[in-house]
């Protein structure tokens, strides 16, 4: 792909893509977003494992139930979304072809 910076006198261009420079630093508005979730993650973790250590239980189940059931939750919703996306992938295929 020609990229031609010059023609693009009113945009900047991240990632390959030119965007449109206003008062908004995307890169900035990124990091906060990734800040953001690093945050929630660490006040939902160390929420579980001060749950843990006063109660014993994780969301109101045992810790031990929990360490067995959380794996394979997490593998389930893992291979749950990966069959979705490629069933999406082979209906819009399907309808591609079927319009052609």
């Amino acid at each position: 792909m020609l990229r031609i910076r010059s023609a693009f006198k009113e945009g900047r261009w991240i990632n390959g893509e030119v965007r449109k420079i206003g008062n908004t630093d995307f890169r900035f508005l990124r990091m906060v977003r990734v800040a953001i979730g690093l945050v929630l993650i660490l006040v939902i973790v160390g929420y579980s494992a001060f749950s843990v250590i006063t109660t014993g239980q994780v969301l109101g189940i045992d810790a031990r139930l929990f360490l067995v059931v959380a794996p394979i939750l997490a593998a389930v919703s893992w291979a749950a979304f990966n069959i979705g996306r490629a069933a999406v992938g082979q209906l819009q295929l399907m309808l591609k072809r079927s319009r052609a």
